[in-house]
């Protein structure tokens, strides 16, 4: 046997010229492929996590006002509740106000029944004797008076 050393054809060396062009063309936008498909991706995961922020930021502006509205209740409460507060101690007041002058108003009449100056005193009530009559009349008063 006789052994020849491989001699590729000239036919053969174009073929395979081109057959390595193929290949390196094929290796090439494969690259390409691989890289708009990277992009791609990149693009939607930025897609996709503005998505979520844009949904926990409504999420928390909707809790925040959902805070809001419910403090601005309890303040509302609040102040209806110090309203009815007020009007109470108002009510109050003027009633004790008017049960007050009532009071005053049935003293100022018992006294006006229970004492009667004297014709002397009905005419010139500023001397001493009218005075001390009026003193004493009215300690005696004051003594018996009970308000009913």
């Amino acid at each position: 046997m006789n052994r020849r050393p491989f001699r590729p054809e000239e036919e053969d060396t174009g073929k395979f010229l081109v057959d390595v062009f193929k290949i390196a063309l094929g290796v090439f936008i494969g690259g390409l492929a691989a890289a708009f498909a990277y992009e791609a991706i990149l693009t939607y995961r930025a897609e996709e996590a503005m998505r979520k922020a844009a949904q926990e930021i409504k999420a928390q502006a909707a809790r925040t006002n959902a805070e809001i509205a419910k403090q601005n209740e309890l303040n509302q409460q609040a102040k209806e509740e110090e309203r009815q507060h007020m009007e109470g101690l108002r009510a109050a007041q003027a009633l004790e106000k008017r049960l007050e002058s009532e009071r005053r108003q049935r003293k100022e009449d018992a006294w006006a029944r229970f004492h009667q100056p004297s014709p002397n005193c009905k005419l010139d009530s500023g001397t001493t004797a009218c005075a001390n009559e009026y003193m004493a009349a009215r300690k005696r008063f004051e003594s018996q008076y009970v308000d009913r």
